[in-house]
């Protein structure tokens, strides 16, 4: 694969460098401490609320069948829109 190409694949190199580049500044900012400080405050604040977001996100960002249904009409809405305002008449005279 030439390195110009927008498709890397499953392993995005451009977001992996830019994930490592996010995490080293927000370290390098000191934000880890305040960061921790929140995340605790909030597991003793709501703690089944942090119970289900933990689970959530350890089966990682996959969506429902109804999610992926709803992301899908609005994908297709929008294309049906882009493409009859490309193609109306109105664009043609």
């Amino acid at each position: 694969m030439k390195p110009n190409e927008p498709n890397q694949g499953e392993g995005d190199r451009d977001a992996d460098e830019q994930y490592r580049a996010d995490v080293h500044e927000f370290i390098a900012k000191g934000k880890v401490d305040d960061a921790a400080k929140d995340a605790r405050a909030f597991v003793e604040r709501e703690p089944e609320a942090a119970r289900r977001a933990e689970a959530a996100a350890k089966r990682g960002p996959h969506a429902t069948v109804e999610q992926m249904i709803a992301r899908g009409r609005t994908v297709v809405d929008r294309l049906k829109r882009a493409l009859r305002d490309r193609f109306s008449t109105k664009h043609h005279t």
